[in-house]
């Protein structure tokens, strides 16, 4: 048994070395002799490329501030620019962003351990992202959004999320060959999560996120004739990893919300440049409920 063991080991690591120098596609079988250990392994590099234990453990709570660039394309296009901050401490989070604009004047989620909430642009009234993820809140309740630049991020700490991940193979993210690893949280989603690591430095580079809805079926022939399936999807891209105050984090973020319903085809992309970290502040608990937020406050 031991000396079967020792070949594996031996197999595998020829077959890694293989993959990474030629991708050489008459390989890929070998994938499956460990793809369990293979999991556990991109998760430890994954945390290892962040920073040291003793780096990650010294950080209780992040602020990063930074600017953004919206744009908005459905049936015309807008476009504008302001500013962003993220803050986070334990689960707690929120991307906070504004802008000079009276239609659009900002965009907050935040969540404050126990609830999640999404700011008003006028009384009653939410954005078409902040109304999203007001219906489907567990993915910002999860820690996912914002990646390894939130303190939340749930693969610091997976014993307490609980989370089911599954090896999901690989692809190439912008040029670059990646792991990619799907994530379902402990009581489920409707949406389809993968995360995905730049196979050289393990470091996280994308999260997708897709939705389904089946069209309804009406009461009539004529009625579920006009009825159509709905599609959604959220993607998120990192980039520009540089040290600050002791960990590896992206400087580049870029968040993009697609949707194709009733309402018809909209995208919004915002695209971050972040500048200013701090770490370990005090951070107000009621910052984290932007619903209550009011400007000036």
């Amino acid at each position: 048994m031991k000396d079967h063991r020792f070949r594996s080991r031996i197999l595998f690591s020829i077959v890694w070395t293989l993959a990474l120098g030629l991708h050489a596609p008459c390989l890929a079988p070998a994938a499956e002799v460990k793809e369990k250990l293979t999991l556990e392994e991109v998760v430890s590099k994954h945390l290892a490329s962040i920073g040291a234990p003793e780096a990650r453990s010294a950080v209780t709570s992040r602020v990063i501030v930074g600017t953004c660039k919206f744009s908005f394309r459905a049936r015309g296009v807008g476009q504008t620019v302001g500013r962003v901050v993220l803050a986070s401490e334990g689960v707690k989070s929120l991307i906070g962003m504004e802008f000079p604009e009276a239609d659009y004047p900002h965009e907050r989620l935040g969540f404050d351990g126990r609830k999640f909430s999404t700011g008003y642009i006028r009384p009653g009234v939410r954005t078409i992202f902040g109304e999203f993820l007001h219906i489907n809140s567990s993915i910002f309740r999860e820690g996912l959004m914002g990646g390894t630049l939130s303190q939340a991020w749930p693969l610091l700490n997976l014993t307490s999320r609980n989370a089911k991940l599954e090896y999901a193979g690989g692809g190439k993210i912008n040029g670059k060959e990646t792991h990619a690893v799907r994530y379902t949280p402990k009581n489920g989603s409707d949406f389809q999560i993968k995360l995905y690591f730049d196979r050289a430095t393990f470091q996280h580079v994308r999260t997708e996120y897709e939705q389904v809805i089946s069209a309804t079926i009406g009461r009539t022939d004529k009625d579920s004739a006009g009825q159509r399936s709905s599609s959604y999807k959220i993607v998120e891209e990192f980039s520009d990893y540089r040290k600050e105050g002791g960990l590896a984090l992206p400087h580049g973020y870029k968040l993009r919300f697609t949707a194709d319903d009733q309402n018809g085809a909209r995208q919004m992309e915002w695209v971050f440049d972040l500048e200013q970290y701090s770490f370990n502040g005090k951070i107000p608990a009621d910052s984290f409920d932007v619903e209550s937020f009011k400007p000036g406050a």
